[in-house]
């Protein structure tokens, strides 16, 4: 983050110890047991982004369930269009295809410790 604002630093420094580190601890300890573990984290970020949120908690939502249109003040999902549409389509086909098989195709299961296992969207 080499243009970030002392701020920005913090923020996504509690941000991962907030969301993501948890999260992660309980992959490794999961896999670590020898059963198949998917981790996924979603990237999206707005184009405009007047207020810096970046990529924010539960913005996965709209997208998975394809609810858009319900949030239309939402400063992060503003200006929704077929490139969000796209991330929607791909982002619930995958969690479809794992909550209805218990796997995924396009996504490697996770090993411990291995960032390059988890699945970025957006």
């Amino acid at each position: 983050m080499p243009q970030a604002t002392p701020a920005q630093i913090f923020t996504a420094v509690q941000t991962d110890g907030l969301f993501r580190d948890g999260s992660l601890e309980i992959a490794d300890h999961h896999a670590a047991g020898g059963n198949t573990t998917y981790v996924y984290q979603f990237d999206y970020a707005p184009a405009e982004d007047p207020y810096a949120l970046g990529a924010t908690h539960c913005a996965e939502l709209p997208f998975l369930f394809n609810t858009f249109d319900a949030y239309p003040g939402s400063p992060v999902l503003a200006g929704a269009g077929d490139a969000q549409r796209t991330l929607s389509l791909e982002f619930a086909t995958a969690v479809a295809e794992f909550v209805t098989t218990g796997t995924t195709s396009k996504w490697l299961p996770y090993a411990p410790a291995t960032a390059a296992r988890i699945r970025h969207f957006g």
